[in-house]
């Protein structure tokens, strides 16, 4: 058994990497039902203000997203105080369906649940989730439980708290980043009116807020002239002096505020529902004459943060503002040549090819107002060209298409190996309209190299279909940013490959982890060919294996397969390679349909790839793993080769340690069994009662349900071990012992405990039932005097067991008992000495199994 307090470290562990607080609760809440016994339903609620709502349910046909709890509901659920909340307090309740909050025809859901066990999650002075699991048995959860919903509460706090400052932290990295990124745009305007439409939008992917207006100044009014989710007409005017942005400007200072301020101006018609808060962004130049005001909406407070950046947005915007006013023809070059670099810059970070892709495309259209704008790879094997992004003009439906060599003016690129400047390409043969239709349009491409110089694909712009301008001078921003794109692709390529061999090695790491802990052979294998699977990319994996009587692998049998469709089963039917090819080593074949010696049946099924190696254990084949690929040759790389025969070893070993092991275990087993047989050979025990208990042990755990029959059964091998060392003539006295011998006699128990105590292969519930088999239920019995649930479950079990055996087998001093007999005393020693529901649960079984007992006796 996994220790639960590792398990909630592991638990804790996956809840740090957890995108949000959402995520980490929903987690947790799965999490905690995995780790807490008992517990077969839960829910989780998260603070929203001052209420609560569900976020994630499991184990119930409930969605109660409109419920919002209040934090008075949800205590009295809880059935503590807020203090004992707020200290992480896990409470253990009786369900009562009136304290739930839930309608009545949603409690109905709940009615079949008995406790409630409720761990508040404690932040920063507020309870800031609860979590619920529900159990439906009718005994209440154990302490272990509690302690470990306890641990959770408290654990589920810091890693909660640890989660939001990371939030906060990357919250302040995304705004910090997107103001360098805004203020690395605002040199790339190359016009006034340009700057002032795409102001509002800027400062948004800074804030990450919903709403925002841009004001400019006109003489002796603030005119709205560009917004976005603006609901109210542009052109709108203030006049000077009124409301909060006038203040700004007039200040030269950021002015915060909510809404409700009597000084916030509102347009005739204006409606700032649902925000509640404002912030008003001067932009002046670097004379310091105001040019207009930046308006920001936001439903949550403006934080300091928010006010420095706002600032340096402020002043970047006005002084560029101020710039493109004054020299509009002079910062149109100058802009063209900064947004190049700025281009270089905002490729060179992307974190994928993909993104480089889509980077570039954007940017190409920005610089050549074309209205579309393509990048396209070539792949050598298919002798095709791939549009990998596209932007502008029909770009949605473009990316994935695939031309064959001479089909578009892409082609002529890569021959040429330059650029190919066409002002009208309607003339040309070879250019491919997306619409359909041939109309005047100008074509720009140039070359994609990687850093070798190699070409590896085609950028284009061209402005067919919705108009637009080329002029020939862009091609040398084109190509410029073409270079750029060429060196990121190659980057973002090699990291990619470097994280894909990194994800490899984790995959390996992980599965070689699994295989550790597996002791199924097939499960070992499975999990093996499902690593290998997800790693070479082939198709489809089989497990063979040789009858023991046989030694070559022509006569080995399929075992299992994985990743097969019912068309591709023949493939593992029977082995696709004949005997004389089979060598006993690894063995690779590229495309079995061109195969010379390949079997038709087996060609059929779409075989194309096929690899195996064999599996030795003990100096001699026993088996064989494959992998197959269908439909398409897969090319088969060394490093497939070695990545196969490394997993096949690694399976060998954790073969021979699952062998190794069961021959430990069956040792120990034939070593447990003969301690109990020597008890019955010294006469302690009438003869067949080791093996009878045990037997009948292992079969009532199974009709309770009990989780650790492997403890029972091993505590009802050495249940009366403490009885080699009580003396002949008390075990032997054939007359009652008095009380010294009574009390001697008593002890056997806490002796037989002493002498197993330290074998760290026994699990608790084995030393339980050694130490605690003679309690009884109403504290009679001994060596502690225990009470009803203060004994072990185990030692109640086996307490009616070794009674029910003990009336139905003759003894010196006593008769057989029938079995109607016996269980007639069983009944009526049931709940009084002997736990009712065992009682019950024998009973039962012994109805069930008639047949059964002969060979129990």
């Amino acid at each position: 058994m996994l220790d639960p307090h590792r398990q909630l470290l592991t638990l804790l562990r996956s809840l740090v990497a957890s995108p949000d607080v959402e995520t980490l609760l929903r987690r947790a809440l799965e999490g905690a039902l995995e780790l807490i016994p008992g517990f077969s339903a839960g829910s989780v609620l998260l603070r929203e203000g001052r209420v609560y709502r569900f976020i994630a349910l499991q184990g119930y046909q409930l969605e109660p997203t409109g419920y919002r709890l209040s934090l008075d509901s949800e205590l009295r659920w809880y059935g503590g105080s807020l203090e004992e909340a707020l200290a992480g307090v896990a409470r253990v309740n009786a369900v009562r369906l009136e304290l739930s909050g839930l309608e009545p025809p949603d409690r109905l859901e709940m009615a079949q649940f008995r406790w409630a066990l409720v761990v508040p999650v404690p932040l920063e002075g507020r309870v800031e989730a609860w979590l619920c699991l529900d159990r439906s048995a009718d005994e209440p959860p154990s302490a272990e439980a509690r302690e470990l919903a306890q641990e959770l509460a408290l654990s589920l706090g810091v890693v909660l708290q640890t989660l939001k400052e990371r939030m906060r932290t990357q919250a302040r990295l995304r705004r910090e980043e997107g103001l360098a990124r805004a203020l690395g745009t605002l040199s790339g305007f190359r016009e006034a009116e340009a700057l002032w439409q795409a102001l509002p939008k800027l400062a948004l992917e800074i804030l990450g807020e919903q709403r925002a207006a841009v004001l400019r100044r006109e003489g002796h009014e603030l005119i709205v002239v560009a917004g976005v989710n603006w609901r109210e007409p542009f052109g709108r005017r203030i006049p000077e002096g009124r409301g909060m942005s006038w203040k700004a400007a007039r200040e030269r200072a950021i002015q915060m505020t909510d809404l409700d301020n009597p000084e916030v101006y509102n347009l005739p018609g204006f409606e700032h529902e649902p925000e509640k808060y404002g912030v008003f962004v001067p932009l002046f130049d670097a004379a310091g004459e105001v040019l207009g005001v930046l308006n920001l909406y936001s439903r949550d407070p403006f934080s300091r943060e928010d006010r420095s950046l706002l600032e340096a947005l402020g002043r970047g915007v006005g002084q560029v503002l101020g710039r493109l006013e004054a020299q509009a023809a002079q910062a149109r070059e100058l802009g063209r040549l900064q947004a190049l670099s700025r281009a270089g810059q905002s490729l060179t970070p992307a974190r994928s090819t993909r993104e480089v892709f889509e980077l570039t495309v954007k940017e190409a259209l920005v610089w050549t107002k074309a209205s579309t704008a393509l990048l396209s790879l070539y792949d050598p094997q298919a002798e095709v060209m791939e549009v990998v992004a596209a932007a502008g003009y029909l770009a949605e439906g473009l990316v994935g298409t695939r031309r064959a060599r001479g089909a578009g003016l892409a082609w002529e690129v890569l021959a040429r190996r330059s650029a190919l400047y066409l002002p009208d390409a309607s003339s040309t043969p070879q250019a491919v309209y997306l619409s359909g239709t041939r109309t005047t349009a100008a074509y720009l491409g140039v070359p994609l190299s990687d850093p070798e110089g190699r070409v590896v694909g085609v950028l284009s712009v061209d402005t067919a279909g919705a108009g637009g301008e080329i002029a020939p001078q862009d091609r040398y921003s084109l190509e410029v940013l073409a270079k750029v794109a060429g060196v990121a692709i190659s980057r973002q390529h090699a990291l990619e490959t470097a994280r894909k061999q990194a994800e490899d090695y984790r995959a390996l790491v992980e599965m070689s982890a699994d295989l550790e802990t597996l002791s199924d052979p097939l499960e070992i294998a499975r999990r093996a060919l499902e690593t290998l699977l997800s790693l070479t990319g082939f198709n489809a994996a089989a497990l063979y294996a040789l009858h023991p009587e046989e030694d070559d692998l022509l006569h080995a049998k399929q075992v299992f397969t994985v990743g097969c469709d019912t068309a591709q089963q023949s493939f593992f039917q029977t082995f696709p390679i004949h005997e004389d090819r089979l060598t006993g080593k690894t063995m690779c074949i590229e495309d079995y349909a061109a195969w010379e010696p390949c079997n038709p049946v087996v060609k059929a099924s779409g075989l194309r790839s096929v690899v195996y190696t064999p599996l030795w254990t003990g100096g001699r084949v026993h088996g064989m793993l494959a992998l197959g690929s269908f439909g398409t040759p897969r090319p088969i790389s060394p490093e497939n080769i070695a990545l196969f025969e490394t997993t096949a070893r690694r399976v060998e070993r954790a073969l021979e340690r699952v062998t190794y092991l069961e021959e430990i275990t069956q040792t120990r087993e034939a070593a447990l069994r003969s301690l109990g047989l020597g008890l019955e050979l010294r006469d302690i025990e009438t003869k067949g009662h080791t093996d009878r208990v045990v037997a009948l042990s292992m079969a009532l755990g199974q009709q309770l349900g009990f989780d650790d029959l492997e403890g029972l059964r091993l505590g009802a091998y050495l249940h009366d071990l403490g009885k080699l060392a009580i003396p002949d003539a008390i075990l032997f006295k054939p007359g009652k012992l008095d009380a010294e011998e009574w009390s001697l006699m008593k002890r056997h128990c806490d002796i037989g405990f002493g002498m197993v105590q330290d074998l760290t292969f026994l699990p608790p519930s084995a030393l339980n039932v050694v130490r605690y088999h003679h309690e009884r239920l109403d504290g009679s019995g001994y060596p502690l005097g225990l009470k009803g649930e203060a004994i072990p479950l185990e030692a109640r079990i086996f307490a009616v067991v070794d009674v029910y055996d003990a009336l139905t087998q003759a003894r010196p001093y006593k008769r057989a008992w029938s079995r109607s007999e016996a269980l007639a005393e069983l009944a009526r020693q049931s709940g009084v000495t002997l736990d009712g529901q065992v009682v019950c649960a024998l009973t039962a079984w012994l109805e069930a199994h008639p047949e059964e007992e002969p060979y129990l006796n």
